[in-house]
């Protein structure tokens, strides 16, 4: 193999040098960039300890002490869009290793571009879709490749399925690994997942504050504090408060956050790390309003019809620890500990028209706004057990690149909604009532009627057991085979009708082959499987405690490059993501006991990405998906889906995001982000009037400019520059307007 050439990036500071007072000496001139060389070869994470003291001989001068110590780095992240490896894949891997499409989203692009929530980063990223809440689930609820990711969010590679609006405060990059991943995450992942990676303490003395204002009455301020405590022991404390109101009047959000994290031993063989996180909100949601003659109503953009009473009260909390082992011969393994307590609770109105309109311009002042209640609540309990091991061999001759772990996961969960009062005629009484278009919100307050059902409750437990083995079978060629067993049972208690219980025993598959003729190239093949339980999602009924698992697999052919002396890298897919055996409720064809896995759907795609620096002062982000979402085959109830697109799988998708360096202070940006039409999930057929809702494609664009004097940076954010009107959520109920233009001015300090 040839070696990557010298990468003509700045080089981050991974040392530390202290000097004692010396003396002026042309050997220790010499011996000083040696030392500095020494702790910066590749060995960052490692904590090494060196002194040298020669001794003096008759003529000769007493040299310098040099002290030199490694540490380990802040995250590359923090400084470039472009990200070299990754732990979406299980383990610290190169992402030229990795034979399926990976989007790393890290922390200098979120910082650029002001992404404060999960969603909003995802903006960045193609394949992407977005669904409103309802049907039963609120927090956020993100599509890859046409296939729902709600119960494939990761939190450092342990799963994350509680329903909230995730913060990125704490995170130091979001991962996005598309296609089947059952072999390593275990069931779901159809479409892919979303790893999120919390931010680590390092080993040096270095804290931030930033604090945004903007229009639509935004403040946000953000702190991230890290304290080298000891020769290897950091503590880093990242803090966030926003309070913010929408373009929208009425909904707004106001929460906080805190996430301490301690780590010792670092860069050792024996690293430890103990922390908690914590999130909350109390928020004014917004629910959107109804489409009208199949498309939304971009008058409502800025018309909100809920009330003052309105809100989503959530809150997450969890503590870890974390135990990482490093053998001499380069293998690593993790075990962590994670428990987690999630709360929910919502009242949120919806806004329906009374009547059917035949398009918008039919709107008048006097058109009846009927307000709907979206209330539910629960609270959830996540622990999770996970070993994590890498490592190399070489066995019989042959090199092998060795992944494998295990995971006991215990999950509750309890749900509860509302009844309200009953009128004569045994009907809910609605306390919100109606309202007309010409009399928007917010309303005064409303009389808070419900009474709380006994609540459902959803206890599984999980045992996985997986194992990978990547085997360099000629110098520039590898294969990789991986095996997952997943051991899941659900027990569900219903407030009526009596327990369920059921037990899914799957095997998930993953085989890939990497043609890689240097170290600047890799192209791979590669096969996997996934699939879904009827209790993924904490719940059963009548049928689906009798149906088996549904079932998926990803076929995909790639390529990554690194251009540029590596500091730019590209990447392609081919691909086709395809569930086979889906559920579907006909009554007809399924027994009366159990659902009928005879629904099939595919999508097909291409996709293109690149992030780096194609210059030194020129810094760029982007990809751009086409993907063809198809329903295959459906049953008799939903009969006319067959051929339609499928839901939120829009055919085009893309981003760019381009920064140049005028001067060494200041900086711009510019890009924009955008899709192609797309009707919602489960609408993809006409309704009874033979219309087929369907929002309109949509490209909005974001610019910024910075100045950096010193530890201080100044930095204004224009966000949808063209004030463009376009659909963000959307739902076969309802959508929701995305945000108009804005402006933000962040003031933020190193010190």
């Amino acid at each position: 193999m040839t070696r990557r050439k010298t990468s003509s990036r700045p080089a981050r500071p991974q040392a530390a040098a202290t000097t004692a007072p010396a003396r002026k000496s042309s050997t220790a001139a010499v011996l000083a960039p040696l030392g500095a060389l020494a702790a910066g070869f590749g060995f960052a994470g490692l904590a090494l300890a060196q002194s040298a003291e020669p001794a003096a001989t008759a003529g000769e001068r007493n040299l310098p002490e040099v002290r030199v110590k490694g540490s380990t780095p802040r995250s590359p992240g923090k400084e470039a869009y472009q990200a070299t490896t990754t732990t979406a894949g299980k383990g610290k891997q190169q992402l030229r290793d990795i034979p399926q499409s990976v989007t790393v989203v890290n922390e200098k692009l979120m910082d650029d571009k002001n992404y404060d929530t999960l969603k909003s980063a995802m903006h960045t990223v193609t394949g992407i879709a977005f669904e409103a809440g309802e049907g039963g689930t609120i927090g956020d609820l993100i599509r890859i490749r046409g296939f729902s990711a709600r119960g494939d969010i990761f939190q450092d590679g342990m799963r994350d399925i509680a329903q909230y609006n995730r913060d990125t405060f704490n995170q130091d990059r979001i991962e996005v690994l598309r296609g089947s991943a059952s072999m390593l995450y275990g069931r779901g992942s159809t479409g892919g997942i979303i790893n999120q990676v919390s931010k680590q303490p390092f080993l040096l003395n270095e804290h931030s504050v930033e604090f945004t204002a903007g229009t639509d009455d935004y403040y946000r301020l953000t702190g991230d504090f890290n304290l080298k405590t000891g020769e290897d022991a950091a503590l880093r404390v990242n803090v966030m408060k926003t309070d913010a109101k929408s373009f929208r009047n009425g909904p707004e959000t106001d929460r906080q956050g805190i996430a301490p994290t301690y780590r010792w031993g670092i860069g050792t063989a024996d690293e430890f790390s103990v922390g908690f996180y914590h999130l909350s909100y109390d928020d004014v949601p917004d629910f959107g309003i109804a489409w009208v003659n199949g498309r939304p109503v971009e008058r409502a953009a800025e018309r909100w019809y809920g009330f003052e009473s309105d809100y989503q009260k959530d809150s997450a909390n969890y503590g870890f620890a974390s135990w990482l082992h490093r053998f001499a011969d380069g293998g690593e393994i993790r075990t962590t500990y994670r428990d987690g307590r999630y709360k929910r609770d919502l009242w949120a109105s919806t806004a329906r028209f009374a009547g059917t309109l035949s398009s918008e311009d039919a709107i008048t002042d006097s058109t009846v706004i009927t307000r709907g209640n979206q209330t539910r609540g629960g609270k959830d309990r996540h622990r999770f057990l996970q070993t994590d091991y890498t490592g190399k061999a070489d066995w019989f001759g042959v090199k092998h690149e060795l992944l494998a772990g295990g995971e006991y996961t215990r999950e509750d969960s309890s749900t509860y909604s509302y009844t309200f009062p009953l009128d004569g005629a045994g009907r809910a009484i609605n306390p919100k009532g109606n309202t007309t278009w010409g009399r928007p919100g917010p309303s005064a307050a409303a009389a808070d009627t419900r009474t709380r059902a006994p609540s459902n409750r959803f206890t599984s437990d999980t045992l996985g057991l997986y194992v990978q083995d990547m085997v360099q079978i000629a110098p520039q060629w590898k294969l990789i085979v991986g095996l997952r067993y997943d051991h899941f049972s659900g027990d569900y208690e219903r407030s009526n009708g009596g327990p369920l219980s059921r037990t899914d025993k799957m095997w998930s598959h993953r085989f890939g082959a990497l043609y890689q003729p240097d170290l600047s190239s890799s192209y791979y093949v590669s096969y996997g499987t996934s699939f879904n339980a009827s209790g993924d999602l904490y719940q059963y009924d009548a049928r689906t405690v009798n149906t088996p698992p549904e079932k998926s697999r990803n076929f995909e052919v790639g390529a990554k490059w690194d251009l540029y002396d590596g500091n730019l890298s590209l990447r392609t897919a081919v691909f086709r993501t395809e569930k086979y055996n889906e559920r579907n409720t006909d009554a007809a064809e399924a027994g009366p006991n159990n659902f009928l896995l005879n629904a099939k759907r595919h999508t097909d795609g291409i996709e293109f990405e690149a992030a780096g620096r194609p210059l030194p002062e020129l810094e760029i982000f982007g990809g751009v998906a086409y993907m063809r979402g198809n329903i295959d085959k459906a049953g008799q109830n939903n009969a006319r889906a067959v051929g339609k697109d499928s839901g939120l799988t829009p055919r085009w998708t893309g981003n760019v995001w381009a920064t140049y360096r005028l001067t060494p202070k200041w900086r711009v940006g510019i890009g924009a982000d955008g899709m192609s039409d797309r009707v919602p999930a489960s609408g993809e057929a006409p309704n009874a009037q033979g219309i087929v809702n369907r929002a309109p494609g949509y490209v909005k664009a974001d610019a910024m400019v910075e100045y950096s004097g010193g530890p201080y940076t100044v930095k204004l954010n224009l966000l949808n520059l063209t004030d463009k009107i376009y659909a963000d959520g959307i739902y076969r109920g309802h959508t929701v307007p995305g945000q108009t233009r804005a402006a933000q001015l962040t003031l933020a300090a190193k010190f």
